[in-house]
């Protein structure tokens, strides 16, 4: 050995040695902290690292500091273990004993839809070009139609060429119950009559989940999207009214302001990274979304990561099964900020009263459900080809439990007809379903566990299914997002909302969060308590198992050395506080892969240095946005 060999040999035992004296954590290796200094420590907190992945309700370690190195976690440990690794350009952290979590974990969010909706608010001037919006009030089935011919014959009497009309009517605040639902649903103005009213102008007449186009519209947006119209393009290609309502000025106005859209979206999901969020997941409506991300990602700007699912073989597409057939597998494709998780259609069925499902109510009730799903649909044939092609499907919006065994009918029919697909093979790809409106039922939960399924659920349903239990029956409440029964049979489940902070005001994320554990909806009522979860669980839904629905559990999800440097430290020690507190707990510094993307002014005079990101001002209730409709 010469000198020079010996030196280096030299150098790297000592520094082995004194590793090893400092007491470094065991779970990271030598080699790796001598490649350099780490760029941050933090030290002195509470870092709850949840990297425990069972179904208890367990955090796994707590360490007082973490050191990050090129956007990673680096060592986990004691205070002098990880000061000990600093280099003179070290930036270190004192947290002064306050609580650090894995950044959060959205998994169903339309985050770029809130974006969009607010922008289009406050700027009818700029899209008026697209379509005019207006809404629509009555008592009456008469009084509505009297005020939809007014809108067309006034309103709309000079309008632009392809200027729609956007037609509002009352929904109940989304959950199904108002007027206007009913009216769409009864046909108090039909198909045939609205042409005639509207002859030459494209009318959009919505209260979700119902809805209505004249001719003129479902044309002019079948036009956009290249496809002729006919009567069965129509039926197939035009199967949701949010495909509309959230392309129309997307795919319009901004198809040449792909730059303006960029920026929105921008905007948008740093907001969501100041309650804390770096991750979500969502389907994308509107194709020009897309494209936006796109922008962003290639300029390396994403301020917090999106998990999307490809719906696009459902935008506007009159050939779903044979678009899936010639996609392929695409999950996982992508880079840390935007990869895809799978394909979907959207819902396989849509919101109360047009929900599927197996509950008993009144003929009035039951006449109006509708069933996507059904066997030889052609919903029904493009599942089952996405299956078939070996493609991760993701249910991005179901509500009643029918719709749910529906397809898990299709996938045991997949299981028993492709060789190539067994059921090891469909627990391994982690099918996914949203929202728990009114399932899962307890005789599916056997069912759900079998084939591996992660379940995403909103504490909102619970407000927004309530009103319909005198319909269904008091005793279905247990079927409104039964966390604690799918968690006791072994499902794992996740937390999804939809928070809009963009304004500058609005709830911490744990004030939507909370009713996970109060089991009490934003009115005080009571829904299946029996069904209440722990904060430790419920911080599990939203980082460790959200991780898995996500397709990251490597990267994403807890704090352990190699993953992902994202974090949140909170003003308050959300393990802790009183129950009742716990909607007052909001991250002072929120960071994703060792950059500060939001440092809050409280924070920052404390440091002595500048305030990173939107500044939300937090309202500290617990009541739900209407969101629009939940799709």
């Amino acid at each position: 050995m010469n000198k020079r060999t010996f030196q280096i040999a030299f150098a790297f035992y000592a520094m082995f040695i004194l590793l090893a004296g400092v007491g470094v954590a065991q779970t990271v290796t030598v080699p790796r902290l001598l490649v350099g200094y780490p760029d941050l420590i933090v030290h002195n907190g509470k870092i709850v690292t949840m990297d425990d992945p069972s179904l208890e309700a367990r955090t796994g370690r707590t360490v007082e500091a973490m050191a990050v190195r090129q956007g990673k976690i680096l060592a986990l440990g004691t205070n002098a273990a990880m000061l000990e690794l600093a280099g003179p350009e070290t930036r270190k952290i004192d947290l002064k004993g306050r609580t650090v979590v894995p950044g959060l974990i959205n998994t169903h969010s339309h985050m770029h839809d809130h974006s969009i909706r607010r922008w289009s608010r406050a700027n009818q001037d700029k899209i008026e070009e697209v379509r005019r919006a207006f809404q629509v009030t009555g008592k009456s089935y008469a009084e509505l139609k009297r005020g939809i011919e007014l809108v067309i014959k006034e309103q709309m009497a000079r309008a632009r060429p392809d200027q729609w009309a956007y037609i509002e009517l009352p929904n109940g605040g989304s959950s199904g119950t108002g007027i206007g639902v009913k009216f769409l649903n009864d046909k108090g103005i039909t198909y045939e009559e609205l042409n005639q009213l509207a002859s030459n102008t494209p009318v959009f007449l919505n209260s979700h989940p119902s809805w209505l186009l004249n001719k003129t519209a479902q044309t002019s947006f079948l036009n956009l999207y290249g496809v002729d119209w006919s009567e069965a393009n129509v039926d197939k290609a035009l199967t949701m009214n949010t495909t509309i309502t959230r392309s129309l000025v997307v795919d319009r106005y901004f198809a040449p302001r792909i730059g303006e859209l960029a920026e929105l979206l921008k905007d948008g999901l740093e907001h969501q990274a100041a309650l804390g969020l770096t991750t979500f997941s969502s389907h994308i409506v509107g194709l020009r979304i897309h494209d936006g991300y796109m922008k962003m990602v290639r300029e390396g700007r994403m301020p917090i990561r999106f998990a999307y699912a490809q719906r696009f073989c459902q935008q506007v597409e009159p050939d779903m099964a044979g678009c899936f057939m010639r996609l392929g597998d695409t999950a996982g494709l992508g880079d840390d900020y935007f990869w895809n998780v799978g394909v979907t259609l959207g819902g396989i069925d849509t919101g109360p009263p047009n929900i599927c499902t197996s509950m008993d109510a009144a003929p009035e009730f039951k006449s109006k459900e509708k069933c996507i799903l059904t066997p030889g649909s052609e919903y029904e044939k493009a599942v089952s080809a996405a299956l078939r092609s070996y493609e991760r499907y993701v249910v991005n919006h179901v509500y009643g439990d029918k719709a749910v065994d529906y397809f898990m009918d299709i996938v045991d029919r997949v299981i028993e007809t492709v060789p190539g697909i067994t059921l090891d093979y469909i627990k391994q790809r982690r099918l996914t379903a949203d929202h728990c409106g009114f399932y899962p039922r307890q005789e599916q939960l056997a069912r759900l566990k079998k084939f591996g399924m992660v379940i995403s659920c909103d504490p909102m349903f619970m407000d927004r299914s309530y009103p319909w239990l005198p319909v269904y029956g008091a005793d279905k409440a247990n079927r409104i997002g039964p966390a604690k029964s799918m968690i006791k049979a072994g499902i794992m489940v996740t937390a999804e909302a939809e928070v809009d902070v963009e304004s500058g005001t609005g709830p911490t994320y744990f004030a939507h969060q909370i009713h996970f554990i109060t089991r009490k909806n934003s009115r005080g009522e009571a829904v299946a308590p029996e069904e209440a979860v722990d904060r430790v669980t419920l911080m599990k839904m939203m980082t460790t198992w959200a991780s898995h629905y996500v397709m990251k559990e490597k990267e994403l999800g807890s704090l352990e050395a190699g993953k992902f440097a994202d974090f949140v430290v909170f003003n308050k020690d959300y393990f802790s506080v009183p129950e009742a507190e716990i909607p007052t707990v909001f991250p002072l510094m929120t960071v994703l892969g060792g950059k500060t993307i939001v440092l809050r002014k409280e924070l920052a005079d404390e440091w002595g240095t500048q305030p990173v990101g939107p500044q939300v001002k937090f309202e500290f209730a617990t009541k739900f946005s209407d969101g629009g409709g939940m799709e």
